[in-house]
């Protein structure tokens, strides 16, 4: 009976042994784990911010000095201009691992295959729920920096009269016929070609103009004697007034907007209780430009911690006193800050952010039969049921009788 009575003493204290886990901080300090097990990281925070730049041309029409003229057009673009303006700035964060908080999950050897459990992690490595079985949604996004390619526009070119580029000229040539005693004089007229001058070009095109809008008015008052279908009647007013715009154009001038998107991202510091620092210069002739340049006005990324977790962490430091010898999962409680991009010593745009690194860490009691599910963008835990997961019908591990 002695015999028996030890020998269920050795087998529930395998049993315990391997129902418990050992969770170890990754250093180079520490003495490597003999157990069996695998690694898990918690997430970081990284701010992501989206500029978008609005990039204005303004071109002059070949025709801008005649336009008062022979149109009456004064409100038109005389100069070639390029100029930008700040359209929108979006705050947004995503999480990564964080290479300072790896850890390994040591279990005995053999105990694995005895009593077996779920561990989900994403692709990234962090851990995603405990004995819980369920789609895992990837929490890293890949954010690259890329700037808008945008070819530098000129005046517009082309064939810009409405007739031919050459106009006939008629010179008079004088000659001098001496016919025995009398001489008298000879008149021949000549034809040639010459280029027309930019005036006539104009001429010809603000008469064209007038024509289109004649055209137009008649089509629309109904002088037509031809029964147009609505169809035919759309195509063709359509058709005359683009015309117009285009000839139009060709006076006032054209401006022309393109958009320009910048990403800038930054990872605030664990021990950063508020951080203030440049991320570009703006003006509105060269754009973006980098925080070295002289040119424009700086705007900034602000940061402010919270703080909500203070009283969490004076609690775990205390705790941290007694020394553990088995360590549980550790996780994250992520803490709020206040995000801002500061311009012109204005306020762009504002948001509250959990950010995980000024959070506070703490540890899950060491114990296999724990059913849990953790926030994977913040590594916080969203549920728990603490000796319930051969119990409960959505955990995947199947227990050998």
């Amino acid at each position: 009976m002695k015999y028996l009575a030890n020998t269920f003493v050795l087998v529930m204290l395998f049993a315990s042994a391997c129902s418990t886990i050992n969770v170890r901080h990754v250093d180079t300090k520490g003495k490597m784990p003999k157990g069996e097990g695998f690694y898990y990281s918690l997430p970081k925070t990284v701010i992501s911010i989206e500029v978008t730049v609005n990039k204005t041309y303004k071109i002059k029409g070949p025709y801008t000095i005649y336009a008062n003229k022979y149109l009456g057009l004064s409100n038109v673009i005389t100069n070639n201009s390029v100029t930008y303006s700040l359209d929108a700035i979006k705050l947004n964060s995503y999480s990564t691992p964080d290479l300072d908080q790896y850890y390994f999950v040591e279990s005995s050897k053999g105990c694995i295959k005895k009593q077996p459990f779920l561990l989900e992690l994403t692709e990234a490595g962090l851990v995603s729920s405990i004995n819980r079985c369920g789609e895992i949604k990837s929490s890293v996004n890949t954010v690259t920096s890329s700037i808008e390619n945008i070819e530098e526009l000129s005046e517009p070119t082309g064939q810009f009269s409405v007739n031919s580029n050459i106009a006939e000229s008629f010179d008079t040539i004088i000659e001098k016929v001496n016919l025995d005693t009398i001489t008298y004089e000879k008149k021949v007229l000549k034809k040639i070609f010459v280029e027309k001058t930019l005036e006539q070009k104009a001429k010809e095109a603000a008469d064209f103009i007038m024509r289109i809008k004649e055209s137009s008015f008649y089509l629309i008052s109904g002088s037509s004697e031809i029964n147009y279908t609505k169809e035919s009647f759309e195509y063709m007013y359509e058709q005359l007034k683009k015309t117009e715009t285009e000839y139009l154009n060709l006076f006032t001038g054209i401006t022309i907007k393109h958009q320009l998107k910048y990403y800038f991202t930054y990872i605030p510091e664990s021990a950063e209780n508020s951080v203030t620092l440049p991320l570009f210069r703006f003006s509105e002739k060269d754009g973006v430009t980098d925080t070295v340049s002289s040119k424009g006005g700086s705007v900034y990324l602000n940061i402010n911690r919270s703080g909500n977790t203070n009283p969490i962490s004076d609690f775990i430091d205390k705790k941290l006193n007694i020394k553990k010898k088995i360590h549980g999962f550790y996780y994250r409680i992520p803490e709020y800050g206040k995000v801002s991009i500061i311009y012109n010593d204005k306020e762009k745009t504002e948001a509250n952010i959990l950010i995980n690194q000024f959070g506070a860490i703490t540890e899950l009691p060491s114990d296999k039969n724990l059913n849990i599910l953790f926030y994977p963008n913040s590594g916080a835990i969203k549920s728990v049921e603490i000796n319930g997961a051969s119990k409960n019908p959505n955990i995947c591990v199947k227990h050998k009788k």
